[in-house]
């Protein structure tokens, strides 16, 4: 597939097949970060990258809205709670990307909330996930299961099955376009 540039945050980023980072920064670090800058060995690319995490509060009121806090360098995350990840992708150029495909990993020690990740509003984009370390793609993962009577069914993969949330954002991220996308994991 030719010109399809692949962007993982917090893993290992590539654009073509130049490597941004060695490892998966640490959950404290993450909102300390300065914008990730994709580029290549010859030039700049015109996408920017950043990966923020938030916690979740549930605020005391009648309404019971949810809030969501900047997850502090020195926090620690205790099992059960709810985290929330925002990915901001910036093209910063003066033209159209096309085929830009962002990828972000579950981290280890959580599991994805179903149904939580958001698709930004751009024509094209397209969200769909992976149940094994990123090498397939499915918009709803399924796994076939061995019922009591012996026959095998497919069946939607559990959310703890989740590796990873791709966006892809097919012919058309505009010029000077700044996006979020989210995606929420519980602590286990």
């Amino acid at each position: 597939m030719k010109n399809i540039k692949t962007i993982a945050i917090g893993a290992i980023a590539l654009i073509s097949t130049v490597s941004l980072a060695n490892a998966t920064p640490m959950l404290a670090s993450l909102q300390q970060s300065e914008p990730m800058v994709a580029q290549t060995a010859k030039q700049q690319s015109p996408i920017q990258l950043k990966l923020a995490a938030e916690r979740q509060s549930i605020i005391a009121v009648a309404s019971g809205q949810v809030d969501w806090k900047p997850l502090g360098s020195d926090a620690s995350l205790r099992p059960g709670e709810t985290i929330r990840y925002v990915v901001t992708a910036s093209n910063i150029s003066d033209r159209t990307i096309k085929k830009l495909v962002v990828t972000q990993p579950i981290p280890k020690n959580s599991v994805y909330v179903l149904n939580s990740a958001t698709l930004p509003n751009i024509e094209g984009a397209k969200l769909d996930y992976s149940i094994d370390g990123g090498k397939n793609y499915s918009e709803s993962p399924t796994i076939r299961v061995k019922l009591e009577n012996g026959e095998i069914a497919t069946r939607p993969a559990p959310a703890s099955m989740y590796t990873n949330v791709r966006w892809n954002f097919g012919d058309s991220f505009p010029a000077k376009t700044v996006v979020n996308a989210t995606y929420q994991v519980r602590i286990r």
